[in-house]
């Protein structure tokens, strides 16, 4: 598993913010024909003058105001008065993806969605709350929803969406899938499939995709005939609009099918001069969770919305901390769920099963404390804590369960996973359990599930990171006591743990500092850095005191770094709370299309934060971010193990195996996870 990058974006250059310091973005790494129901506006009293005696002259009567007309039954069109339109698929087909898209009018809003399918065998949409939703219709005949939604006045709208399914014309029916609906800018992908094939036979396909109707797409990697992904662009549009996408796929047999796929993008509408979200990290669609909560309408205005500017950004009295909330207990999962955002209600319905059955010592509720919300996207890509929101946003990958769920989430890389490619070395890293990897990769093609029981060691990891960065900016100790009046960024206190892990313990190599503005920020190497060899890098960061090359990102402009705070405790608590080790190693660069038989380790540590040297730093940043631990917790650490100089990654991986003289090969299981972690774990950082 190749690690570089988590994200985590912060403001001002020093790693916090004064009242007067305005926000400034900074980026580090860190891996959508009828009857209407809808509110009638009040109409004015007409008034009538009567004439009195004595040459008295009338009152002025005032010009009745206009009767708001009655918006136009939905339809196809935008007509005059038309809030929204609707957008179907001509000839919709059994077993074939449609989708069914509601488009904005003019300068119209909509919100408040919701498909409720009426008529017809049951359908998953996995997306009932947004603009569009692609189905797979499992019979020929008739089907319906009604659709409810609500325009920029407030007034609410019901109509039924009715289509028919032809019986299946081909043998093969390709079907399309993906997230239907995206904001425009915003990056995709979609994936072929032949649900009457195996995998096997399916991975022999080429496909070729193009598109047939609506604003130019920029199409990532349609040159590429033989993949069944497509990644994409979605363009930028002024309104509303469908993007018509074909694709054909071809087997060795002579074999064909071909399909299509209507893509909603949204327009944004008119941004701020300043936005908080700019064109290189655009803003995906979510939608808070719990519609009537207590904080949905600050949701909306305060977290991921294209109109967020640096100027408006909202204040704690108008969306506090959890921790304020609870006056400094932990909150219950009930308050948590109050303050989630979405792409797909799934999202949350699997956050908060993993906060019931999996939380089992309340770290991440307590944790949670930290933050005003919680973002989960399809399109969300690196996870990444914010303390201009005071949110921290996950990629939904790390939460899928079933096959249908991972196809609503974008398969679009990690825009910093080219980074340090001219470098001549590489830094694995993965989490082991008993010599076997603790995460079981999933190959796409096999459609399977997994059990909630896995996610700790995915997204247990990615929530003790990104919420180390929550507590650091804002640790439990100031949290109940915060000014209301300040926003989040102006609340954080002038020594946080990092700054003081900094002033008191720090490491020591300027030169892996240099080399991580390479890895994390994407700066050009010099000529000095492309030099360096496994053996060099050893030398470098062997001796100091960090846990991972990652701690050392430190940005522009900064003098210490947040995230080695948070890798400290992000390996510490995996080991404490599930037992789980963490490999790091040192290794050649991994050329394209190697495996990690490839990759050669020149040193490597199992369970490195164990060293003594490090454990000090952990236990000064665990007091002051999770004050509930016993307070020499890091004591419970296992010591490291050194990984075999001079043997490949994948051998290190069962080191009961070496210590005995033996070489265990890697299983196709275990040749699948480090093939699938090695590309996800960009990502995760």
């Amino acid at each position: 598993m190749i690690s570089r990058f988590r994200r985590l974006f912060f403001l001002n250059q020093e790693g916090g913010c004064s009242a007067s310091s305005p926000p400034t973005l900074h980026a580090a790494p860190g891996r959508s024909r009828s009857a209407y129901s809808f509110c009638l506006l009040a109409l004015p009293a007409l008034m009538t003058a009567c004439g009195g005696g004595g040459g008295g002259s009338s009152p002025d009567v005032p010009s009745p105001s206009p009767i708001p007309l009655e918006p136009p039954a939905l339809s196809s069109r935008c007509e005059p008065g038309s809030v929204a339109r609707l957008a179907l698929e001509a000839k919709p087909q059994q077993g074939r993806n449609t989708e069914l898209s509601l488009l904005a009018c003019a300068a119209a809003s909509l919100s408040g969605l919701k498909w409720t399918q009426t008529a017809g065998p049951a359908l998953n949409s996995l997306s009932s709350r947004a603009q569009a939703i692609s189905v797979e219709p499992t019979a020929a005949g008739p089907y319906r929803f009604d659709l409810s939604y609500v325009d920029g006045q407030g007034r609410s709208f019901i109509a039924p969406v009715q289509f028919s399914a032809a019986p299946a014309s081909e043998p093969l029916q390709l079907v399309l899938r993906g997230e239907p609906s995206a904001l425009s800018g915003s990056k995709l992908s979609l994936r072929a499939w032949l649900p009457q094939l195996t995998p096997s036979e399916l991975a022999q396909a080429t496909v070729s995709w193009s598109q047939t109707a609506g604003p130019t797409v920029e199409l990532g990697n349609a040159g590429s005939s033989s993949s069944l992904r497509l990644v994409l662009t979605a363009p930028v549009v002024s309104s509303d609009s469908i993007v018509a996408l074909s694709a054909s796929l071809s087997l060795p047999d002579g074999r064909r099918a071909s399909g299509q796929f209507n893509l909603l993008v949204q327009a944004q509408g008119t941004l701020p001069s300043d936005p908080l979200f700019g064109s290189s990290e655009p803003v995906s669609r979510v939608y808070p969770y719990q519609a009537q909560g207590p904080y949905a309408a600050a949701l909306k205005d305060c977290i991921y919305s294209p109109t967020l500017s640096r100027s408006n950004l909202c204040t704690l009295n108008r969306l506090p901390l959890l921790g304020q909330q609870t006056a400094g207990a932990a909150p219950s999962v009930e308050q948590v769920m109050q303050r989630v955002l979405v792409s797909h209600d799934w999202m949350a319905e699997v956050f908060e099963r993993f906060l019931r059955e999996q939380d089992v010592n309340g770290d991440f509720r307590r944790m949670l404390s930290a933050v005003t919300a919680v973002v989960i996207g399809g399109q969300v890509r690196p996870a990444f804590y914010w303390n201009a929101t005071g949110a921290i946003y996950l990629d939904a990958s790390y939460l899928w369960l079933t096959p249908a769920q991972r196809d609503t989430l974008s398969e679009a890389p990690d825009p910093r996973s080219a980074n340090g490619q001219s470098l001549q070395y590489a830094t694995p890293w993965r989490y082991v359990k008993d010599n076997r990897h603790a995460l079981t990769s999933y190959a796409v093609l096999e459609r399977q599930s997994r059990g909630l029981g896995e996610l700790p060691y995915e997204l247990g990891r990615l929530l003790y990171h990104e919420l180390t960065h929550a507590g650091d900016f804002l640790p439990p100790a100031v949290q109940a006591s915060l000014d209301g009046s300040k926003r989040v960024y102006e609340a954080s206190p002038a020594l946080t743990p990092s700054q003081e892990l900094f002033n008191r313990l720090p490491f020591y190599s300027s030169t892996m500092q240099g080399l991580a503005r390479v890895l994390s920020f994407g700066e050009a190497p010099t000529l000095l850095q492309t030099s360096y060899t496994p053996g060099d890098i050893t030398y470098f960061f062997s001796k100091d005191r960090v846990n991972d090359d990652y701690s050392y990102s430190v940005p522009s402009g900064a003098n210490f770094s947040r995230e080695d705070a948070a890798m400290l405790v992000e390996e510490a608590m995996m080991q404490l709370r599930y037992g789980v080790l963490r490999d790091f190693a040192i290794t050649n660069q991994l050329a394209t299309g190697a495996s990690s038989a490839d990759l050669i380790v020149n040193w490597g540590q199992r369970g490195r934060i164990g060293e003594p040297a490090i454990r000090p730093r952990l236990q000064l940043v665990l007091n002051q971010i999770m004050p509930w631990l016993p307070p020499d917790i890091s004591a419970n650490l296992a010591p490291p193990l050194a990984l075999r100089a001079g043997q490949s990654w994948g051998a290190n991986l069962d080191l009961a195996a070496l210590a005995s003289g033996r070489s265990r090969a890697l299983s196709s299981q275990q040749q699948l996870n480090e093939q699938e972690q090695t590309t996800r774990v960009l990502r995760a950082r």
